[in-house]
């Protein structure tokens, strides 16, 4: 079917409500507001698990008392023993590391949230 400007399906239809522009403008700005708020919480997350990588990064730097070939001594200890482990050992290895990290990353979500939250919000009244 090819189009025609004068066709009946291309006339302006009067019997639509009247949408007002606030509301139009309001619907952008929740749309706005999600994809803003999306975007910081994906960050924030982002973040806080590098931070989290870095505590785990820094622990071993503790243990080596920073001397960087103990450190990476202390990492090839650790690489050496998983791989000449049996299947039930690294899976209970694994699971230790996946509990450990959880718990912590818990704990670290936890602490965190609340300053981002209230930041996120003074974000959302400065704008309106």
């Amino acid at each position: 079917m090819r189009w025609q400007p004068n066709s009946p399906a291309h006339e302006k239809q009067t019997n639509l409500p009247f949408v007002p522009p606030l509301w139009r403008r309001r619907g952008r700005r929740q749309w706005r507001d999600m994809l803003f708020i999306g975007m910081m919480t994906i960050g924030w997350l982002a973040g806080n698990i590098l931070a989290l990588l870095g505590c785990v990064v820094a622990a071993f730097l503790v243990i080596s008392h920073g001397d960087f070939a103990v450190f990476m001594a202390h990492i090839d200890n650790v690489a050496s023993r998983y791989i000449a482990a049996d299947l039930g050992r690294r899976a209970r290895f694994e699971h230790e590391v996946l509990m450990t990290l959880a718990t912590c990353g818990t704990v670290f979500f936890a602490i965190r949230l609340p300053r981002f939250v209230m930041r996120l919000r003074l974000e959302l009244a400065q704008e309106q």
